[in-house]
């Protein structure tokens, strides 16, 4: 789990893999620059087994690297790189800062198929087990007024160009807030805020869709649907069945024993809920308790997860140990 340290524009971080079956990562080659970056798939292998992906990076960025544009080439949602770098200026970063790419994951506890969405965290998992990898996105998620809910669902159909169909609740929002009245269907184009592609989930109106609008990843910003990179949308609806599960989940804290290592990984969303995450955190060690042997015992850090509890990056973060009992 250590970092690993890649100077900017000389060496890329390496997440790539390909989305078709699993073959070697092929030769390294550095980019000429940020585009390179462009479009990167985000699979990562997976054993089956680890409940621990990927690996964290550090980049060096320039003056003209708002987090927006680092977010969208580096596959990351805004909330993700705020988090993890509370001391960088998210809009005129100084030539030369060191930028930290929150980039290990621990799988959300649960059943680990099909797909599944951790509101919290902004992020989507695609389970792939046949093929050794989770294919891994952020995402934008529905606000306050119209939360995403949480439920377990499927794919129902996929959708190339799809129009959209505003709901009542949206044109009335729209009439009262802008004096604007929304057209009952809005065709595929510029105007269409699910982008190029979008999945129909079987709980009425709910789709995982892209965008027409450049920010919104790692926000709150849709009216309860799951929004997505328009790269990334095509990259999933390519390799998604129809049918395929779909969990929605409430885990703003997430546990795993990697080795002989306790790890945590804090969201703690919008509402910053201490008391909350204080609970939720209890059930996850209690979890991580009840899944070791007889002779077994956790052996965690307070201060260090009263740190992260206070300022969530956000990151995998070591808080202990797993030890041995006295007999």
């Amino acid at each position: 789990m250590a970092s690993k340290f890649f100077r900017y524009r000389s060496v890329i971080l390496a997440f790539v893999v390909a989305l078709s079956p699993m073959v070697p990562e092929p030769a390294y080659s550095a980019p000429s620059s940020l585009d390179s970056f462009r479009g990167t798939p985000a699979l990562y292998r997976w054993n089956g087994k680890s409940a621990i992906i990927g690996a964290d990076h550090t980049i060096k960025i320039s003056s003209e690297d708002t987090f927006v544009d680092l977010a969208e080439l580096l596959g990351f949602g805004y909330n993700e790189l705020i988090a993890a770098n509370p001391t960088v200026d998210p809009w005129v970063p100084e030539d030369g800062s060191l930028l930290d790419l929150p980039g290990s994951f621990i799988l959300p506890a649960g059943q680990r198929e099909g797909i599944v969405v951790n509101i919290p965290e902004y992020r989507l998992y695609y389970y792939r087990p046949n093929e050794g990898a989770v294919l891994s996105f952020p995402i934008g998620v529905g606000t306050a007024d119209f939360p995403t809910p949480v439920i377990d669902s499927s794919i129902i159909a996929k959708l190339e160009k799809p129009a959209w169909y505003p709901p009542k609740s949206i044109r009335k929002e729209h009439l009262e807030e802008n004096g604007e009245v929304l057209p009952m269907v809005v065709p595929p184009g510029p105007d269409n805020p699910l982008g190029p592609f979008a999945m129909k989930l079987k709980s009425d109106g709910y789709l995982i869709h892209g965008s027409n609008k450049k920010i919104g990843i790692g926000m709150q910003v849709s009216h309860g649907c799951i929004r997505l990179y328009n790269w990334d949308i095509e990259r999933l609806i390519k390799a998604v069945p129809v049918g395929l599960p779909v969990r929605i989940i409430n885990q703003p804290v997430k546990a795993a024993v990697d080795g002989a290592q306790v790890w945590i990984e804090i969201h703690p969303g919008a509402d910053n809920d201490l008391a909350a995450i204080g609970k939720a955190l209890s059930a996850e060690m209690a979890r991580l308790e009840a899944s070791l042997d007889a002779h077994s015992a956790l052996s965690v850090d307070a201060s260090k997860v009263r740190a992260e509890m206070l300022n969530p990056s956000g990151k995998v973060v070591q808080v202990g140990v797993v030890v041995r009992r006295s007999r």
